[in-house]
């Protein structure tokens, strides 16, 4: 996926997320249901924005022919990573 596509998606969730800091300013009612869909969706988002940036990133090193052990480091530190959030 090309770096535009990835900023739409980033771009997407910052909506999401401006959406949310509104209804917090907001003086009115505020809608608990639409907020908790505003952050899965945000969530989501993210989520879909790492795995596709995290295996373009691997696919790259694969065609730059990175070698094994330095792909391996390198996925076990993301994995460590996506996993201690």
């Amino acid at each position: 996926m090309n770096d535009k596509a990835l900023l739409h998606r980033l771009n997407r969730a910052q909506g999401q997320i401006e959406a949310i800091k509104r209804s917090l300013n907001d003086d009115g009612e505020k809608n608990c249901l639409e907020t908790l869909r505003l952050i899965k969706a945000s969530q989501n988002a993210l989520k879909k924005f790492a795995e596709i940036y995290i295996t373009d990133h691997l696919e790259d090193c694969l065609e730059k022919e990175v070698s094994q052990d330095e792909i391996h480091k390198g996925l076990q530190l993301v994995i460590s990573s996506a996993f201690s959030l």
